[in-house]
């Protein structure tokens, strides 16, 4: 049968007095939801629309009231689908669910427009009414794609690293080895007689490919900081700093420095991280130490809202100048000459990486000569797995 374009209402009166109380509270409710609603009576006409119905697609009450659904807007409505959810499913159901229209709908453009119907008013002497709730989510979904866009980009970006990883384990690796594996024979079997110019280039060789190694290396433990992750569980960083200090003992003895260690609390982290993160920062603490002064290193932590810790690393050593407080955790960045302090410059560039992927934020503070502090903030408890990028 036809759709009819326009027929009398019931639910439409001319007087307040024609309209059943419950019908009132209805008309009441709808007017005060911002959210675009309208009212179906049982052949899908228009009963009742709100305001936000009106302003959302910029029609008049005329161009709807008494109209079939399906006829509106010079049958802009008229999709297969809400068909479907209106005749056979909400038949089934009384709510069965949203359904996304995406349409181009006339003086507003395209719209992803999400219906939500369901059966309203139902009594046996009355015909039902069909409650239609629309809600724009046009931003959202497109916020959803760009973000599947940045998780496929993501996924991209890890398999490169992990590809990356082996390049720099095997292939990379490889030839260094033999680079320095002939280097050393050379310098065992001539080394000896070389001199002068000779003796310096052999020298420089071996001193390059060793830096080569340790770069490598380094490159290798930076994209492992999301390609080989596990997940977050309850960790115990005075255990951890217990762990390294014991690692760096013959460190600290040669560099004769005191490490004090306060408590420390039980957070969610990946173990493996939380090492690899103390040992940087106290690693870097006693190497940039001063030499007028015993060297003094202290690692405390404090949680002043139970959801978050600060780890602070506090020294007495050479210190920097705070304008370079953001580019030490760039990759290479290196404020002393490789003469004076050995590494590749990647050390804080890791610590940077742990931290962001257990969402938290790391800072340092700093004046020349006066040592520094190394501030890292991190959730007590985290979400999910914790395999995160």
């Amino acid at each position: 049968m036809p759709d009819i374009e326009r027929q009398p209402v019931p639910l439409v009166g001319d007087a307040l007095g024609d309209i059943p109380a419950a019908e009132q509270l209805l008309r009441d409710i709808m007017d005060t939801v911002r959210q675009p609603l309208i009212v179906l009576d049982a052949a899908f006409r228009v009963v009742l629309i709100n305001g936000a119905f009106l302003s959302t697609f910029r029609v008049e009450p005329d161009d709807t009231i008494g109209r079939t659904l399906f006829a509106l807007g010079g049958g802009q409505w008229d999709i297969p689908a809400l068909r479907v959810l209106l005749r056979d499913k909400l038949a089934l159901a009384p709510d069965p669910g949203d359904l996304d229209v995406d349409r181009v709908f006339p003086d507003i453009g395209r719209k992803i427009m999400r219906l939500n119907a369901r059966v309203v008013l139902q009594e046996l002497q009355r015909p039902r009414m069909i409650l239609i709730a629309i809600d724009d989510v046009t931003e959202r979904r497109a916020t959803e794609w760009l973000l599947a866009e940045q998780r496929l980009e993501l996924q991209r970006s890890n398999a490169a690293l992990n590809e990356f990883a082996s390049v720099a384990s095997h292939d990379l690796q490889e030839p260094l080895r033999k680079i320095l594996s002939f280097g050393e024979r050379l310098d065992l079997a001539v080394g000896p007689a070389l001199d002068g110019e000779a003796r310096e280039h052999l020298e420089r060789m071996l001193s390059a490919s060793q830096r080569m190694r340790t770069l490598i290396n380094d490159l290798l433990l930076y994209s492992q900081v999301t390609t080989r992750v596990q997940a977050f569980t309850p960790t115990d960083l005075s255990g951890i700093a217990r762990d390294v200090l014991a690692d760096l003992e013959t460190t600290v003895a040669e560099a004769g420095a005191r490490v004090e260690v306060g408590t420390l609390p039980v957070i969610d982290a990946d173990e493996l991280q939380m090492r690899q993160l103390f040992q940087n920062l106290l690693g870097n603490a006693i190497k940039y130490r001063r030499t007028d002064v015993p060297s003094i290193v202290r690692l405390s932590a404090t949680s002043s809202d139970h959801r978050t810790c600060t780890i602070t690393v506090t020294d007495n050593g050479i210190g920097f100048n705070q304008e370079y407080a953001d580019r030490i955790f760039r990759m290479f960045e290196r404020l002393h000459g490789r003469a004076e302090y050995d590494g590749s410059g990647i050390g804080l560039a890791i610590c940077r990486k742990i931290v962001e992927r257990h969402r938290g934020t790391i800072a340092a503070a700093s004046t020349v000569g006066q040592g520094a502090t190394f501030t890292v903030t991190l959730p007590v408890t985290q979400h999910a797995t914790g395999f995160l990028s």
